[in-house]
């Protein structure tokens, strides 16, 4: 029994090894197995690798949106603050208005009040003056009559600089009156019709606004275009001009609109200058053997840095109500000098323009 042990003992480290050796076969699945974990961890491995991917496109995604979120935002507020400022500008526009539409109807109420006052006054005095000579008490028996002064010739006062005032020459006939034109009505009028009733013209919309239309002896529209743009274009650079332009032109559809800036001289002397920054729209359309003229937004800047001027529109100006009498007999004595030379250079231009596309 003891050898036998001893035997089971000896071939026992043989036996062991023999255990530990794989078949091929089960060397084979061992290998698939092996392969097929390696698979299953590349794929885990591109998964991870993908969903990374995938993350860091959302995070980038997150972050355009963001920035862009914050650019929109950035964008409305300033955009909401220009609007602000804008309106404030415009509130602080229309309250300048107000007030110079204020100072004006003041302007005109004072005016009004001294035209009434001067009348009044002079209608106080003239009964009290007399044409009769007056006669004083008797010296030595005899009245003395005081009669008209003797009139003496006044002679040429000569500074030595060499200015002179000059005298005002005797008439030598009799000046011829000439009878003034009459109303239908037998009203006598004390100013020129071209600048009385009926002068300013409106529009539907209430605002001053001129027109004309003209043929143009069969001229093509080409042909008149290029006539229109050549004065239009001169009237830029006309000697009472501030800062006109020609503005818009359309050559196919033979439009030619002005924005003119210019000055409006009342009188000019040596010693004094009265005068109004005048601006206003001057539009030209034209088709074949036509042209139509428009003149319109007419505004006045007058005396602006003095306490009497005004800043207006033509329609609290030179319409019937600011620039006539009451009888509108005549033109008023503050608005009337800007009704008339407003009509003058309205005629001065449609009728150069007028006679150019006719010729």
């Amino acid at each position: 029994m003891k050898k036998v042990f001893i035997a089971i003992f000896m071939f026992l480290p043989m036996m062991m090894p023999a255990q530990n050796v794989l078949t091929p076969q089960q060397q084979l699945e061992q290998a698939q197995k092996q392969l097929e974990e390696a698979k299953k961890a590349v794929e885990a491995a591109e998964k991870a690798k993908k969903d990374a991917e995938d993350a860091a496109k959302k995070a980038a995604a997150a972050k355009q949106a963001a920035e862009k979120s914050a650019a929109e935002k950035a964008d409305a507020e300033k955009v909401a603050l220009e609007k602000a400022q804008i309106e404030k500008q415009i509130e602080a526009a229309k309250a300048e208005a107000a007030r110079l539409n204020a100072e004006a109807e003041k302007l005109k109420k004072q005016a009004e009040n001294l035209e009434k006052n001067a009348i009044h006054k002079t209608d106080e005095l003239e009964p009290s003056i007399s044409h009769e000579p007056a006669v004083l008490p008797a010296i030595g028996g005899k009245p003395v009559v005081v009669g008209e002064p003797e009139k003496k010739t006044e002679e040429k006062k000569t500074t030595t600089s060499g200015w002179a005032v000059p005298t005002t020459p005797a008439p030598s006939a009799k000046k011829v009156e000439t009878e003034s034109p009459k109303l239908a009505s037998g009203v006598k009028l004390k100013a020129d019709p071209k600048y009385l009733e009926g002068a300013v013209t409106l529009n539907d919309d209430g605002k001053v606004e001129f027109a004309m239309e003209t043929d143009a002896n069969g001229k093509s529209a080409a042909q008149i275009y290029d006539i229109v743009y050549n004065y239009m274009s001169g009237l830029t650079q006309d000697k009472n001009n501030i800062a006109s332009r020609v503005a818009l032109v359309n050559p196919q559809e033979h439009v030619i609109a002005n924005t003119m800036d210019e000055w409006l001289v009342f009188s000019n002397s040596f010693i004094s200058l009265d005068r109004t920054e005048f601006k206003y729209n001057l539009v030209a359309s034209i088709k074949d053997n036509h042209l139509t003229l428009t003149l319109e937004r007419l505004y006045y800047i007058y005396e602006e840095d003095r306490s009497t001027g005004f800043k207006a529109p033509a329609e609290e100006v030179i319409t019937d109500k600011y620039a006539l009498n009451k009888k509108k007999t005549n033109l008023a004595k503050i608005f009337g000098k800007f009704r008339r030379l407003t009509i003058d250079r309205k005629d001065q231009i449609f009728n150069d323009l007028t006679a150019l596309v006719k010729q």
